[in-house]
């Protein structure tokens, strides 16, 4: 039977944790996640998990059984192919996120640069709605 790709996440997505396992089942891939995914899941029980494939993974393969958000190559396919990105509860600047190999193809970079374009933007409005011209005092020239 092939190795497939499958994402495992919490089934009732209380915590932001979810791995990428290579196994041959949904079952297998749980199992894998549970006791070999860096301790994440270790209060789990089996039902409390679900695993979905993501077939765009598959090609990533190579021969072990948990993807790697750390390794580069692993991270690109992630982000790209399975719209992961960092977590929400970590606190990360504009030049670490422009810094990720990733950041090319991640949503949280696209809206942390939009959000640094619109308030680059507001400030620019209101550094120009408070100018004040300075005139010359003799003849009223600028």
């Amino acid at each position: 039977m092939a190795v497939k790709a499958y994402d495992v996440t919490d089934r009732n997505r209380d915590v932001d944790v979810s791995y990428i396992v290579f196994a041959e089942s949904r079952g297998k891939a749980i199992m894998i996640a549970l006791h070999g995914a860096d301790g994440a899941f270790d209060d789990y029980r089996f039902t409390e998990l679900r695993a979905h494939r993501c077939p765009a993974l598959d090609k990533f393969y190579r021969g072990y059984p948990v993807m790697d958000w750390m390794d580069d190559e692993d991270r690109i396919a992630m982000v790209r192919y399975a719209s992961y990105e960092c977590s929400c509860e970590v606190n990360i600047t504009f030049d670490k996120c422009l810094a990720c190999p990733a950041h090319e193809w991640c949503g949280r970079f696209e809206r942390m640069d939009e959000d640094r374009k619109y308030w680059a933007a507001v400030e620019m409005q209101q550094h120009c709605e408070n100018y004040e011209p300075t005139y010359n005092t003799e003849d009223g020239s600028m």
